[in-house]
């Protein structure tokens, strides 16, 4: 007889099923790398360690408070220091 190759509705199914999961593969690597690129940029940035020295009992009231809203000690920090500057940037300006 030849050779007709029959392709049966199940074998069809599953082979446009794999490809469209190697398609979404293949977006999920590239929203990937696109976000870990944005992320580069970001670490380029030099950062700076601010020491500070408080009581123990202001500091344990600060992590108490934190932890009540969900967030680090640090992410508390920054979010002060941004309303500080926000704040006082007038100041920059009259210089």
């Amino acid at each position: 007889m030849g050779d007709i190759k029959k392709i049966n509705k199940f074998d069809e199914a599953v082979d446009k099923l794999n490809s469209q999961e190697e398609q979404e593969l293949n977006k999920s690597k590239q929203v990937v790398k696109a976000i870990a690129g944005r992320g580069r940029k970001k670490q380029a940035e030099t950062r700076k360690i601010l020491p500070t020295y408080i009581p123990v009992s202001m500091y344990e009231q600060f992590e108490a408070i934190n932890k009540a809203y969900g967030i680090s000690n640090n992410a508390a920090i920054n979010m002060l220091i941004r309303d500080y500057i926000t704040s006082k940037k007038s100041v920059l300006d009259d210089l």
